[in-house]
């Protein structure tokens, strides 16, 4: 999972202010015009083109990538275009297509890492073999709810372990942009090599 830093762009303000009615979750239905911008922008200024919950790189392309309410419109209709709710994550059937399938209580909300504000780095570890090792119940919470350790994300971490002796003189970033994403798994391999 990514540790971010928000800013909220011009386009997205402005667009808010032209919706009556920002705190319900049908205000959503009102930004389809900016859409592409703001998933464009998120994705590739604050996210570094990888997805906020596994890392794995991805692209902006709607069939590829998707725009999560971390808190859902559903529980929490005034977080609806509150720009700190809103991340990028990736099409597959875990990150935000496992939370929002598990049907969480608006307490649970409570007990998933947030991006934006929890130490995420301190939170994980990671084996070898390509397991996320959570750190404290907040983390285990959030990788289950997110399915962090997925067979196919488990198989990537595996590849990469594999392959990053081989970049060794790389640095975190460029290992990252080459080896397809997984910046923490990769730091954490770096510093215990």
């Amino acid at each position: 999972m990514l540790k971010v830093e928000k800013e909220e762009p011009k386009f997205f303000t402005t667009q808010k202010a032209s919706i009556q009615n920002q705190r319900e979750s049908t205000a959503w239905s009102k930004t389809s015009k900016i859409r592409n911008e703001l998933r464009e922008h998120i994705l590739s200024i604050e996210q570094k083109n990888m997805c906020i919950y596994c890392e794995k790189k991805i692209t902006s392309c709607p069939k590829k990538s998707n725009i999560d309410h971390f808190k859902t419109r559903h529980h929490f209709p005034n977080l609806t275009l509150d720009y700190n709710n809103l991340f990028i994550s990736c099409n597959n059937t875990h990150c935000s297509n496992s939370k929002d399938n598990l049907g969480l209580k608006k307490e649970e909300f409570n007990n998933l890492l947030n991006p934006l504000v929890d130490d995420i780095e301190n939170s994980f570890e990671y084996s070898e073999t390509g397991k996320i090792i959570p750190l404290n119940e907040k983390a285990i919470f959030t990788k289950d709810c997110f399915d962090l350790d997925n067979p196919s994300l488990v198989k990537a971490r595996i590849e990469i372990a594999r392959n990053i002796e081989a970049y060794k003189d790389f640095d975190v970033d460029t290992l990252s942009e080459c080896l397809g994403g997984h910046i923490n798994f990769i730091k954490y391999l770096k510093s215990n090599s």
